[in-house]
């Protein structure tokens, strides 16, 4: 699938999406409370971060809900991601915070833990709303803590394999070339990988591969049939993925088909760079690669296990009355409503429904992406204290293995070490 891109968006708006997790908020505003109530109706204040073309697509579907409700009005405030986190808390506490915000997996939990979200169980159990029974299984299963669902879905996506149109047709390879397997991958990578002078520096590389990122480690891992840290128990040393990591080790050593040491903004800036040929990323590439004006393709990770990001609606404390609590999930539903799921593609996120009519979506790319939605998982679940020393944990082993480190002792020192932060 193939969309020609022309570069017109600064290269620090397409870098920071990732840095975000989905896109960037650059903006921070103070969140102005709500009592629950405006003209008669109940009003509920909205956090996200999205400030990029999703933020605009957000805000449609925002004033589409209070264009047909009677009873809700949503008022959404797009405020940087890193100052959601610093204030989100402290906000609820003082009672000026939002009754909606938009999290990801693992702060979820841990601000369930802290008593910040309520359960939104009711979405599913309840019977009264339409879109519930059409999310994804698993969309559901990454939030259900102590029985019971903390979060409605708002921004889901698989990772996919990005390619440079020019660099792939360059090297010969046409559509009917798309990897099937993990071997016909690494195959794929190392053709286009150039080192012409043969001095071990490529000039073009395969990949722009980020081997400080844990959906990269996660997706390694599954796709050669192991795990990475599922419900709170990691599975690093596993005879699997010694055995999986020894084949990327011998891509990246010998086949020299990615760089290492790079973080996702860095393998954006050496993909739209044009010295290599292919990324593993989110839809925000989409943008990224048009800020290069890279033209590029896509096709899904030829595996049953993909990483994704995860990115849902929350209900917080501040839903202290039962009206608040049912514009909440009116809000929700009415979102991932089938209307307004295919208006959410504008944003490059494909739809959260099972049932969305692929051939109604406008960007063959969104069309890969939603195809490929029912093998895509979060990279880790039941991760609910210490993910920042997980994640520097996590990254340094994956890294040293792909330079040339010995894969069994990085990989049970990386098990031992990270089993303790998830004890704690």
């Amino acid at each position: 699938m193939k969309k020609t891109m022309y570069g017109t968006i600064a290269m620090g708006a397409a870098t920071a999406l990732l840095v975000a997790g989905c896109s960037s908020g650059d903006s921070d505003s103070s969140a102005s409370g709500s009592d629950g109530s405006s003209g008669g109706g109940t009003e509920l204040l909205l956090w996200h971060g999205y400030t990029e073309a999703d933020g605009k697509v957000l805000e449609k579907i925002v004033n589409a809900f209070n264009d047909q409700s009677d009873m809700c009005t949503v008022k959404q405030e797009p405020i940087a991601w890193s100052s959601i986190t610093e204030k989100l808390v402290t906000s609820l506490g003082a009672g000026n915070g939002p009754n909606l915000v938009v999290q990801g997996v693992d702060t979820g939990e841990g601000y369930k833990n802290q008593g910040a979200f309520l359960s939104m169980d009711a979405y599913y159990s309840s019977g009264e709303y339409e879109s519930a029974d059409l999310m994804y299984s698993q969309a559901k299963d990454q939030v259900t803590w102590d029985g019971e669902a903390y979060g409605v879905p708002m921004g889901t996506t698989p990772f996919a394999l990005w390619y440079n149109t020019e660099l792939w047709e360059a090297a010969g390879l046409t559509d009917a070339d798309y990897p099937t397997t993990i071997d016909e991958l690494i195959e794929v990578a190392k053709k286009l990988t150039i080192d012409e002078n043969g001095d071990g520096e490529p000039e073009q590389y395969g990949f722009a591969m980020p081997d400080q990122d844990m959906g990269v480690f996660s997706t390694l891992l599954h796709s050669g049939g192991g795990d990475y840290i599922t419900d709170g128990v990691p599975a690093f040393d596993s005879a699997e993925n010694v055995a999986t990591m020894e084949k990327w080790q011998e891509a990246f050593v010998d086949g020299m088909i990615s760089p290492t040491g790079m973080d996702s903004t860095a393998a954006m800036e050496l993909f739209g760079s044009g010295r290599a040929a292919m990324i593993f990323n989110g839809p925000w590439e989409i943008t990224s690669a048009e800020s290069f004006g890279v033209d590029i393709g896509g096709f899904g990770w030829p595996s049953d296990w993909v990483a994704g990001v995860y990115n849902y609606w929350y209900a917080t404390s501040m839903n202290d009355t039962d009206e608040e609590m049912t514009c909440s999930l009116e809000f929700s539903d009415f979102w991932n409503s089938y209307d307004q799921q295919i208006i959410w593609t504008e944003s490059y996120y494909p739809p959260n429904r099972t049932d969305i009519d692929i051939a109604e979506i406008d960007d063959p790319l969104v069309s890969m992406l939603s195809e490929m939605a029912p093998t895509s998982y979060y990279y880790a679940t039941g991760i609910d204290t210490n993910i920042s020393d997980i994640q520097s944990e996590s990254n340094a082993a994956q890294q040293q293995i792909l330079a040339g480190g010995d894969v069994q002792e990085l990989l049970t020192t990386a098990q031992t070490k990270i089993a303790g932060y998830l004890d704690n």
